[in-house]
């Protein structure tokens, strides 16, 4: 964000203390102004520029009356008291050293400085010892508040870096107070102006007495002069002493001269204005070209914290209220929301407000409305409810596939639940600037346009199941997350890894023939044991307080973990006893809210009923209360035919050890063990058993014996299985011999967990590799995938070694075979895991240099470049093609490629188009390409991170890229910070390769000197130095017994 130049464009400083300055004659303070007493009822208070736009105004105090009611470490701002009579003179008496009045006592100037100058000695001393002890005992820096701007108007701001924000932990608002019902009313203002004006009226209630309302907001500003109060019931109205702001914790607190009343229904009435940003947060602003003219457009991102940015209110999920919603509108816009549209009312100046049904009660961070220009498609879901898809005008047509996803969706859940879909409509809209996938609000959607929009023509096959899964995960959500939401963020999982495991289930049923469920192991379990296989891990449920947190939550623990951990529940419980368990909680919740121990018990209960004497808690507690997951060690006496299993804690650094003070120390879990033998291969009811976490070992009669015993049958208990060394060698040679006799998933489990035993030191690469020999002959999905994948990490940690020749040399030993069965002859008509299968299979080769791969790619792009409309590539291939023309191509493809992106109007093909860009060699393409990232208008802001990590990727983009983040590290993290997963994703990008002491020294000097600007990302900083530490060790450990291996299969 562009810093701000000039006090002219703002209208409230929020800062952790009010400066004040006092001279002979009259003292000052920066304070927001309120509005003129020309002011129109609904809109922005008008300024001394006339224009209505915020200006920040320095009022001359003189004998102006200041209530300073709160002075503390808390970063308070008390606004200026206003008489309630509209602005008459309150009369005074004074008495000693203060003035009084009926709403309280004034302290004169000269007083005022003393008690100032002494107050603020005394905060010092006490933040200097707080912020010592705290960095003493937390590990934490203290820092200083940013400043930050309320009701800002056309231009963007920055945080200084000296003066960041700290993150107070007291954020949750009081449960004493409650809302009932919100009446909201908003009018975006687009081009030029970029802000909105909004009121609210809120309904609450008092569970006790209180004498303060603390509502959440940020980033706005408040007519003081149109605030009202009043009660129902013939309760008198409450009186209003002064409000203040509190910045740090974003609330915005209001001050009464007599205590709430219990049970008594309150309505406060706001008036309030704001910025209109481009933070992809929040209520902001989007546009698209249409004709060779901008359109814009305003839409909403409010999870997990920016509704606050919008509106005041109770921003937490645990808050549900009704919602009555009116959107002011151009008469040539139209408007979305959760509900349908009941009426449209004509206002003044062509403007039209669109007036929404009421909702059903839900958490404000499922709210959403969105002003656009765009078309529509629908059709009626078989269960009755209108599906509407909403996109740029000339992207309408690739919306078909998702809109028949979407409906096909409703209907499935709903009879998988056996709870009907509440609304009467669901709206999809894919907006051009969307920084997370999508965001389930209930009834109205937001997408990023490539997880939505689908041509057949243009956008691959990865395209098409990843279309499918999005809409099917947010389709789940309105059942999981919406009808019942957590309580608060630490049972974030119940949201995310719910709709992530149902998303599997509802396109398994929808598209069977993809194997959504054989690939779930390599997407989604695989995926997450990386990151859950470090000390810098956290439990998937855990304690999260400042929105910081909560943002750096929505990561693979929350979404993989959750997700695997039910599809294990699915298999010891029964699909039949789950989904009549789920189909309970979701009853018992309805329109509320829950925890974990809930889902529990009626998973519990549904057990019982079934005759399943399972205790769920006590199985599920050691899964989600603690991070990480074991590895199951399994050996055998192969004269007396005894099998012994023990499990332990599962680490990637052999070196790793968790601090004394982390109950991870003597992990266990209650593990669901499945077994079959060479004898015995029962995979569809393999013998079952529990390896409790109270007995970590058992011993278990098994026979025949001097055969090979699989355990974790499919991979549906979320833990690794390591064997004695002649169990390993006999799984081995049946793969060589008949790998058919071991089930697809199981051989894809073997591989992964052979090579990732090998990197944490549990087994010898030797067997590791071996393991992967027969991949010559395996022709299935699956298993290629998940070695590839995992081989990824071998191939990071050598590629500057001067023995990296050899890897490649094997690698494409065994792409061989595959490569001439799939070869380039890709048709649409092919089976969908064949087309998957290819796309995977020709990157390896390209990448690893087979000539024939790429001498393929750059011929196809070479007549597609002389020709596109005549010459099209394959939608399939045009990533491989694209990307390795460019690798090794000239300038002449990589500004051919830049136009092509330019051009194309299809999300899917320019996600394409960027990550290949990033595949160049040449250096200074590189650099300027980075230096786009952040400031060309081609890159959406959505995609820059993604282009930086992807260039971080590159072996020659490598240290390109560290030094450019580094460089320009302010502007990055401004730019990203508070966007939920960006900074996080791009730091384990950029660091993912780092294996040398230099690069931690790097690292952690890096991390030492920017130390107060990481209030985000501070686990993946974390974790990049556990990573790098245990890379270092890796080579040290590894690359002599790979380089011996890797020689003696060349002979």
């Amino acid at each position: 964000m562009a810093s701000i130049s000039s006090p002219s464009s703002y209208a409230t400083i929020i800062s952790s203390s009010t400066t004040t300055t006092v001279g002979s004659s009259a003292s000052h303070e920066t304070t927001p102004l309120s509005a003129s007493s020309s002011s129109s009822p609904g809109d922005i208070p008008h300024f001394p520029d006339g224009s209505g736009t915020p200006v920040l105004v320095e009022v001359e105090m003189m004998n102006a009356a200041v209530s300073v009611d709160a002075i503390s470490q808390e970063a308070v701002i008390i606004k200026e008291l206003r008489a309630p009579s509209g602005g008459k003179h309150i009369p005074t008496t004074i008495t000693g050293c203060s003035k009084h009045t009926d709403l309280g006592y004034f302290v004169p100037k000269n007083v005022l400085v003393g008690y100032v100058m002494l107050v603020t000695v005394i905060i010092v001393m006490i933040a200097l010892v707080t912020g010592f002890a705290v960095r003493s005992s937390c590990g934490l820096s203290t820092t200083a508040s940013s400043v930050e701007l309320a009701a800002l108007a056309n231009t963007s701001f920055t945080t200084s870096p000296s003066a960041l924000q700290t993150r107070p932990r007291d954020i949750r608002l009081s449960p004493d107070i409650g809302p009932v019902h919100y009446r909201l009313e908003m009018r975006p203002l687009l081009s030029p102006e970029f802000r909105f004006t909004g009121e609210v009226d809120i309904v609450f209630i008092c569970k006790s007495p209180v004498r303060t309302l603390v509502l959440h907001a940020k980033n706005l500003a408040l007519n003081e002069s149109m605030t009202a109060f009043s009660a129902e019931d013939g309760t008198a109205a409450p009186v209003l002493l002064n409000w203040s702001e509190d910045p740090l914790r974003m609330f915005w607190k209001f001050h009464f001269k007599t205590d709430l009343k219990t049970g008594v229904k309150y309505n406060v009435s706001l008036k309030f204005s704001g910025k209109l940003n481009d933070d992809l947060r929040g209520f902001y602003r989007s546009k698209y070209e249409r004709e060779g003219t901008t359109s814009w457009l305003a839409t909403t991102q409010f999870q997990p914290t920016d509704a606050r940015r919008a509106f005041p209110c109770f921003d937490e999920p645990g808050f549900k209220a009704t919602f009555d919603i009116t959107i002011v509108r151009p008469a040539n816009m139209i408007s979305i929301s959760n509900m349908e549209v009941i009426r449209q009312d004509p206002r003044a100046d062509g403007l039209v407000a669109d007036v929404f049904n009421r909702t059903l009660p839900m958490s404000t961070y499922l709210l959403a409305f969105v002003v656009c220009d765009f078309a529509s498609k629908e059709k009626v879901a078989d269960n009755g409810v209108k599906v509407r898809v909403w996109t740029r005008p000339d992207a309408v047509n690739q919306s078909s596939f998702a809109l028949d996803v979407a409906a096909q969706m409703l209907t499935h859940f709903e009879n998988y639940f056996g709870i009907p879909f509440p609304l009467s409509k669901l709206d999809m809209i894919a907006v051009p600037d969307f920084i997370a996938g999508a965001m389930e609000n209930w009834g109205a959607v937001i997408y990023r346009e490539a997880m939505m929009l689908y041509d057949p023509d243009i956008s691959p096959a990865t395209s098409k199941q990843l279309i499918a899964i999005v809409v099917a995960h947010e389709v789940a959500h309105q059942w999981f997350g919406n009808l019942v939401t957590p309580k608060w963020w630490d049972t974030l999982w119940l949201n995310e890894g719910f709709a992530s495991f149902l998303e599997y289930h509802g396109i398994d049923f929808a598209f069977p023939s993809w194997q959504l469920f054989q690939q779930f192991v390599v997407e989604s379990v695989h995926d997450t044991f990386e990151p859950d296989a470090l000390t810098t891990s956290h439990p998937i449920q855990l304690p999260v307080y400042h929105p910081d947190e909560i943002g750096e939550i929505f990561d693979r623990i929350s979404y993989g973990k959750g997700c695997s951990l039910i599809r294990m529940m699915r298999h010891f419980l029964g699909e039949e006893t789950l989904r009549k368990g789920l189909k309970n909680y979701l009853i018992a919740f309805s329109y509320s809210n829950a925890e974990q121990d809930d889902l529990w018990r009626h998973l519990t209960e549904a057990g019982r009923l079934d005759g399943k004497h399972i205790d769920v808690k006590m199985v599920m507690d050691s899964w989600t209360l603690q991070m990480g997951y074991p590895v199951v060690t399994v050996t055998q006496d192969y004269s007396s035919k005894v099998v012994k299993m023990y499990q332990q804690h599962f680490f990637l650094d052999p070196n790793a050890t968790v601090p004394s003070d982390d109950p991870a120390q003597g992990f266990s879990w209650h593990v669901p063990v499945t077994i079959v033998t060479a004898a015995d291969r029962s995979y569809d009811k393999p013998k079952q058993m529990w390896l409790n976490k109270e007995n970590k070992t058992v011993n278990e009669l098994l026979s025949p014996q001097n055969e090979w015993i699989l355990v974790n049958v499919r991979q549906t208990g979320y833990y690794r299985v390591n064997y004695d060394e002649r169990n390993w060698k006999l799984l081995i040679t049946q793969l060589n011999t008949d790998r058919m006799k071991i089930d697809i998933i199981n051989r894809a489990q073997i591989i992964n967990d052979a090579l990732t035993l090998a990197r944490a030191g549990y087994l010898d690469y030797a067997i590791a590799f071996s393991a992967t020999e027969y991949l010559v002959g395996e022709q299935d999905y699956l298993p290629w995938v998940s070695c590839l994948k995992a081989l990824d990490f071998v191939d990071a940690m050598m590629q500057s070694s001067e023995h990296y020749g050899l890897l490649k040399s094997y690698i494409l030993r065994q792409l061989r075979p595959i490569y001439i069965i799939l070869g380039w002859g890709d048709s649409s008509t092919d089976a969908h895991l064949q087309q998957l299968q290819r796309v995977e299979v020709l990157q390896a080769a390209c990448y690893y240099g087979h000539d024939n791969c790429v001498e393929n790619a750059k011929q196809i792009y070479t007549r597609w470049m002389a020709n596109p409309e005549q010459n099209k590539i394959s939608p399939n291939l045009k990533i491989i093609v694209y990307c390795n023309a460019i690798r090794y191509g000239s300038a002449e493809e990589w500004d051919f490629a830049w136009e092509q992106y330019k051009k194309t109007n299809t999300a899917s093909e320019k996600r394409q188009f960027l990550t290949s860009l990033a595949c160049s060699r040449e250096p200074w393409i590189l650099n300027r390409l980075l230096e786009w990232s952040l400031s060309s208008p081609s890159i959406r802001k959505q995609d820059g991170d993604h282009v930086m990590g992807l260039i971080a990727q590159n072996p020659v983009g490598r240290y390109l890229a560290w030094n450019f983040i580094r460089d320009r590290w302010d502007d990055i993290r401004m730019r990203y910070a508070g966007v939920i997963g960006g900074l996080s994703h791009l730091i384990t990008s950029l660091t993912r390769s780092f294996n040398t002491p230099f690069e931690l020294r790097e690292l952690e000097s890096f991390i030492e000197t920017n130390k107060d600007t990481m209030t985000l990302g501070q686990r993946a900083f974390r974790q990049a130095v556990e990573k790098t530490r245990a890379n270092i060790s890796w080579r040290k450990r590894n690359v002599a017994a790979i380089v011996k291996w890797l020689e003696n299969i060349r002979k």
